[in-house]
């Protein structure tokens, strides 16, 4: 599995390409409009209380799933989390699954912490890191598994977002719209002289 270390101005974060799993806690951020399902530019999620309890892909872990419609793209994550482990294990074991697609370790941190702050400091472009985008599939659901990298405490879980914590998802508009903004600006310009 491919893992990209990112640093960031106060903390760090490892994304890789990962496996599918399953969903079950669902949300609609999705608006209809008469060209079909959007979602906004971002979607701020609170993930206060996600508990990361074992391995991927176990029915003891918190999916959360959110509809942001059918072949959407998520380009961009940003998180700001106070995170809390339990025994011996570590921040940095905290894992969060993106529609089986890229995997997020919000902390670089090989300790035990307690209501520990982990900020990306903005969002975290997946191109940018040589990644692809996070393509959302028919189902029109973003699925976020939580989970534990290594499992301390089987069955028990590991470690638990506190109070206060939220996790940012952008899209990137394509190639074609951002040509259209460009015209937009273009023809703005013009007007004016």
């Amino acid at each position: 599995m491919k893992t990209i270390a990112f640093a960031a101005i106060a903390t760090s974060a490892c994304l890789s390409n990962a496996d599918i799993f399953s969903s079950r806690n669902e949300m609609d951020y999705s608006a209809s409009t008469s060209e079909g399902i959007i979602w906004p530019h971002e979607i701020t999620i609170d993930v206060s209380g996600m508990q990361f309890n074992d391995a991927p892909g176990s029915a003891l872990n918190h999916v959360l799933s959110i509809f942001i419609g059918q072949g959407q793209v998520v380009g961009g994550i940003a998180w700001d989390v106070n995170l809390t482990t339990i025994g011996a294990s570590w921040a940095s074991e905290a894992t969060l699954n993106f529609e089986g697609q890229i995997v997020l370790a919000v902390a670089d941190d090989p300790n035990p912490v307690s209501n520990m702050n982990y900020s990306s400091n903005g969002f975290v472009f997946l191109a940018d890191s040589g990644l692809p985008d996070i393509v959302v599939g028919p189902d029109g659901v973003l699925d976020i598994e939580f989970y534990e990298s290594f499992v301390d405490n089987g069955g028990t879980g590991d470690a638990f977002f506190e109070p206060g914590s939220t996790i940012t998802i952008t899209n990137v508009p394509t190639p074609g719209a951002l040509a259209i903004f460009g015209l937009g600006g273009l023809f703005t310009a013009r007007r004016r002289r």
